[in-house]
């Protein structure tokens, strides 16, 4: 693949990405419209409203592509771009994973389960550090876990147990190179060094023996697995956008999520 061909296709993929994210940012700070599926989840519990969630959720995923995108046009990266895409995968996968329950239960359960968890992660984060809150964090939690009592929501429901399984459960193309599962997994083994995840992204174009049991090796990225992994965070992100669009919109609505098979690309979630 040579470098302009990359490059539009890297602009074709950013292109479609802030697109989608122009249609939610016009909904930022709104509540979900009257008789949408979130307008009950935010009747029942407002203290905190899934939308905001949501938003947020899609807003990081939508940078951490851009940003990837930013560092393939403006340099020879061969490593730091998986590590963007990874949180990509995870935080569209999150918000995916609780919007796409159908009843308001097991949404509220995943609602209350993030934030406390989010909270937890803050206190080994925090605890004896300038950044400590003196015990914010613990008192999240605490209310999150009396919040779940009192709303009578089985915080269990609400466990994905670890990102393998939440992005797993949610996984669109088990199987294929583009299925989301496999990407989340080969970028996590890069944002962890992992040799075979390291050796797996890049094609080895030279190589010169020094000695008996050692090589010079030149390598380059490689430009097609990256260009599959930026489709599959740009699909991510548009199957947590359409079922934004979905669970926010006021019912009756016709409104439902597909995967279809398009031309040059892996697929795409459409509404």
């Amino acid at each position: 693949m040579d470098d302009a061909t990359f490059k539009r296709a890297i602009y074709t993929e950013l292109e479609s990405v802030q697109r989608i994210r122009e249609e939610f940012e016009k909904k930022a700070g709104q509540r979900a419209e009257e008789g949408g599926d979130l307008a009950a989840d935010e009747e029942r519990f407002p203290e905190i409203w899934a939308t905001s969630l949501a938003q947020r959720g899609l807003a990081h995923a939508c940078e951490c592509i851009e940003a990837a995108g930013a560092l393939m046009l403006n340099g020879v990266w061969s490593y730091p771009q998986y590590a963007l895409l990874r949180a990509a995968y995870e935080s569209a996968g999150a918000t995916v994973w609780l919007l796409v329950p159908e009843d308001t239960d097991t949404r509220l359960a995943r609602l209350i389960y993030q934030h406390r968890e989010s909270w937890k992660y803050s206190s080994k984060a925090y605890s004896g550090t300038p950044l400590d809150d003196g015990g914010e964090h613990e008192e999240r939690q605490r209310w999150a876990t009396d919040v779940a009592a009192r709303l009578q929501i089985n915080l269990s429901q609400g466990n994905p147990r670890g990102y393998e399984k939440l992005i797993e459960s949610i996984d669109d193309l088990p199987g294929r190179p583009e299925s989301l599962l496999t990407a989340w997994q080969l970028c996590s083994g890069v944002s962890h060094a992992k040799t075979w995840a390291l050796n797996t992204v890049i094609v080895q174009v030279e190589s010169t023996e020094l000695y008996e049991h050692g090589r010079l090796v030149a390598c380059e990225p490689d430009l097609d697995l990256f260009l599959t992994m930026l489709r599959t965070a740009r699909r991510a992100v548009q199957y947590a956008a359409v079922l934004y669009q979905i669970r926010t919109t006021a019912r009756p609505h016709s409104m439902a999520l597909n995967l279809v098979e398009s031309t040059g690309d892996e697929g795409s979630a459409n509404s």
